[in-house]
């Protein structure tokens, strides 16, 4: 065998080794792209037992509180939420302990809509638990004087109840 066959055998023999890498490497960048996919699925399920067991502990310490069960048992039947005038049935210290827990309300639907915007929460969850309990607890809010922080959270609760009054 010359010289020049042994150089073209090589060079055939480099490019099969080529075309063996270029395979082996889209095998394992399929494997890559499924497994943080699946991590990304993950992540989002945690994210949401998170919140789901972050929402439900707020829940029970409100109808466990002396203070916030009765101060929500009294709006209730004042008609909250559906009508803020509600609110004024309070006394100044149960509208200030209510106030605060409005606080944690909207910081912890300001959190949702954050993880909203980064991916983390899906467009259904949105659409159909999210836009209706902001929709509804936003006018509390502003009855309450409680200033949004977040300012893209300020401009949705803004659509949101532009699109309400429609």
């Amino acid at each position: 065998m010359t010289l020049m066959e042994l150089g073209a055998l090589g060079e055939f023999l480099g490019s099969i080794a080529v075309l063996a890498t270029l395979v082996y490497l889209s095998v394992q960048l399929r494997q890559n792209t499924l497994s943080i996919r699946a991590s990304e699925k993950m992540a989002l399920a945690q994210t949401y037992q998170m919140r789901s067991d972050a929402l439900q502990m707020m829940m029970v310490t409100a109808a466990d509180s002396d203070h916030i069960g009765s101060i929500i048992t009294k709006l209730t039947d004042a008609g909250y939420p559906e009508d803020v005038g509600a609110l004024d049935v309070l006394t100044p210290d149960e509208r200030g302990r209510f106030r605060q827990w409005q606080i944690a309300q909207q910081t912890h639907w300001d959190n949702m809509y954050y993880q909203y915007q980064q991916g983390f929460i899906d467009e259904e969850y949105y659409r159909d638990s999210f836009r209706e309990r902001v929709t509804r607890l936003a006018p509390t809010w502003q009855a309450l004087n409680i200033g949004v922080a977040r300012e893209s959270f300020a401009r949705e609760i803004d659509t949101l109840l532009s699109t309400e009054r429609k």
